[in-house]
């Protein structure tokens, strides 16, 4: 009995194991409001909530004979009403394949924008999230999840959690702390990545290699190489001026020709998959005096990395990794023209004739690319 004068759970516990009602009873008034909120908050449905306390309370009177921690008794009541919820959303997920769904209509219970305007990506990269963050908080000791689950995913409050755990707010405040603190740790590089996405993204926009041109050569200046880029979906182009190596790869990569041996990119996207890692995408992200400079965004397993490079070399390891090409607004701004792709510069070479004269002047006249004119060719 405590102080007041209020018969404590233990007295209680032992009495209802014994049979009596009134007892039980008693038990039930003085926990079920802590309970009743617990099942709310899992189920989202105060009908569902009210029915998971009424078998808790049946499930619990069935098993006093289990409860080694009297004392404990609105915890232990709380942890079945929680173990109900779990089941019943599991039940609720299996049936949705169930023959009676798919022949009738069912209740979404997940909400959902059907709104034409939200982008499937972006609910997709938000799902992904959340499943991160949800494996972050599983990964954690065992008293800092019950912690973590309960205060900030169930939305019990202090008492209420340390109630549930049997510790004191003291030990629930210390949980969370250290929870908090190994979380950041572990989410720090998924938040940067993230961020550093959501910024990008608004700040970029999609291009396409377009063209490849070879241009005469005029009094001093030797032939050069240019290659067009045209934006997706829009008006806007702009050139940028490359090597004739790179110009080379570009045009061979655009014409779809094999090579016998892998040139440089081809050998820079093998090793970014030998180590596990994929190309996600290039991008062009300034101009500064008339130079150009891009990144190349690798994935790997320590996360998004981007690694500086060359405009040309970028291009030439999007086409070969079939990865989108962005352009930052602000370089556009500067250097774009409208119209169209097509119309080369006057006295100008398309992918057609630098290819065909590659492979003249690679192999000999008359040779295909695969067919070397001596054994002793260094390709």
């Amino acid at each position: 009995m405590t102080a007041d004068g209020e018969v404590n759970d233990s007295e209680l516990v032992r009495a209802a194991s014994c049979g009596d009602l009134l007892a039980f009873g008693m038990l039930l008034e003085r926990h079920r409001p802590l309970v009743l909120g617990l099942c709310r908050r899992v189920l989202r449905d105060p009908g569902l909530a009210e029915d998971a306390v009424q078998e808790a309370a049946l499930q619990a009177f069935l098993s006093m004979d289990r409860l080694r921690q009297p004392e404990r008794f609105g915890s232990w009541l709380g942890g079945i009403g929680l173990n109900i919820c779990r089941h019943w959303l599991r039940d609720q997920a299996r049936d949705v394949w169930s023959l009676d769904t798919l022949y009738g209509g069912r209740q979404i219970l997940e909400p959902f924008d059907d709104d034409p305007g939200v982008d499937p990506a972006v609910v997709a990269e938000e799902v992904e999230l959340r499943q991160t963050v949800h494996q972050a908080v599983a990964g954690l000791p065992e008293g800092q999840r019950a912690a973590v689950m309960l205060f900030y995913m169930s939305g019990l409050t202090h008492m209420e959690t340390a109630h549930m755990l049997g510790i004191r707010v003291g030990a629930v405040k210390t949980r969370l702390h250290n929870g908090r603190a190994a979380l950041r740790t572990r989410l720090w590089n998924v938040w940067k990545e993230h961020k550093m996405e959501t910024t990008v993204a608004s700040d970029l926009v999609e291009m396409r290699v377009a063209n490849v041109w070879r241009l005469s050569a005029e009094g001093d200046l030797p032939r050069r190489h240019v290659v067009m880029l045209a934006e997706v979906g829009g008006a806007r182009r702009f050139q940028i001026w490359i090597g004739q190596q790179e110009g080379h790869a570009l045009a061979l990569h655009l014409e779809h020709v094999e090579l016998p041996r892998p040139f440089a990119h081809d050998l820079i996207v093998s090793l970014v998959h030998a180590v596990g890692g994929h190309v996600r995408e290039v991008r062009i992200t300034r101009l500064a005096d008339t130079t150009f400079y891009a990144e190349i965004v690798v994935e790997g397993p320590q996360g998004v990395q981007s690694v500086d490079a060359r405009p040309s070399d970028a291009l030439n390891v999007a086409l070969l990794a079939n990865v989108p090409i962005r352009v930052a607004t602000a370089v556009l701004e500067e250097t774009a023209v409208s119209g169209p792709d097509t119309v080369p510069p006057a006295s100008a070479e398309g992918t057609t004739s630098i290819v065909a004269d590659i492979k003249a002047n690679w192999y000999g006249p008359g040779k295909p690319l695969d067919q070397p004119s001596s054994p002793a060719d260094p390709c």
